[in-house]
């Protein structure tokens, strides 16, 4: 499949799209509860799922409310060390986790957290003697991220303004999925690498037996935020498709993927969709982590798929 073969549904004659594209999910939200029902078309020719229908910048900003994850600002008091704690624990299991262990062992540099949120991801890194630059749309969790020592520049790709050639990692960690464009999100990122630079992505694995298992239930659909959804050949796909070679992919566990599914499957929607009680839910169900791992090595592959990919320089 050559890199002009494969666009979006927003790009798609409609002639073509009932030829390229499969209806194959369809869900409510389950996790902030608003109305109406969503579907997922998956591409024929690369697997990727694209969720229907089609919003516009500002009815996309609509689907998250204050409290939504990571934007949501911490409390203050016992509450608020709880809450930091499993935060932390949260980004220790991740920095431990390939590729970003990878990158956490590397000398200090110049990092791109594209959709940093509260910085929660950033601020590890400018403790450890990183510069960090994080892109992100929602002005509450900039305004914390900040605060953490993170340079958080309002907005998305298509209109902060970043240095060219100036970055040594950009990461796109549970982001790229959220976004109306991977390609043209992920080319802004190959423009602001250096020459030697690397892109680390991390999506929710759409090719993964738990996708197929739970089907609309499956906690990573996440509908409506999530826009698109990846296996292992549409991110390669996208990847290349934005001037990135050497694309390494590989999957892990995450500690609330499963839980959260069996309880979608079973109530049809979150219990504990923010606050305290979600971080409180969120630390036992890192208690079930071990055995998630074994089902998955089992099934032969994670939730989470990851990517490593450099730019190509002509």
């Amino acid at each position: 499949m050559n890199r002009n073969q494969h666009r979006y549904a927003a790009s798609t004659p409609a002639a073509r799209l009932a030829a390229a594209w499969l209806r194959v999910r369809c869900s409510p939200d389950r996790l902030c509860g608003l109305p109406g029902m969503f579907a997922v078309a998956r591409c024929r020719a690369c697997g990727m799922g694209v969720t229907l229908p089609k919003v516009d910048a500002a009815q996309l900003a609509s689907f998250y409310p204050p409290t939504y994850g990571t934007y949501e600002q911490l409390p203050a008091g016992v509450l608020g060390f709880i809450s930091k704690a499993v935060q932390r624990l949260q980004s220790w299991q991740s920095l431990r986790t390939a590729p970003l262990e990878r990158l956490a062992k590397q000398p200090p540099g110049r990092l791109l957290d594209v959709g940093c949120g509260r910085g929660d991801l950033g601020s590890w890194f400018v403790r450890r003697g990183w510069s960090v630059v994080g892109v992100e749309p929602s002005a509450q969790a900039c305004a914390v991220a900040r605060g953490r020592g993170v340079d958080a520049r309002h907005g998305t790709l298509a209109d902060v303004s970043l240095e060219p050639e100036t970055y040594d990692a950009v990461v796109f960690r549970q982001s790229l999925e959220h976004v109306s464009d991977p390609v043209d999100d992920l080319r802004r990122a190959r423009e602001a690498l250096r020459c030697a630079g690397v892109v680390i992505v991390s999506v929710p694995n759409f090719g993964g037996w738990q996708s197929r298992r739970f089907g609309g239930c499956w906690f990573h659909l996440d509908l409506p935020r999530h826009r698109h959804h990846f296996n292992a050949n549409a991110l390669h796909t996208v990847l290349t498709q934005a001037g990135f070679g050497q694309v390494e992919t590989c999957t892990s566990s995450s500690s609330l993927g499963l839980p959260a599914s069996v309880q979608y499957a079973l109530i049809g929607h979150c219990l504990f969709p923010e606050g305290l009680k979600l971080r409180g839910a969120a630390a036992l169900c890192a208690a079930t982590t071990p055995f998630t791992r074994l089902l998955d090595r089992l099934a032969g592959a994670g939730d989470v798929l990851h990517a490593v990919a450099y730019p190509e320089r002509g």
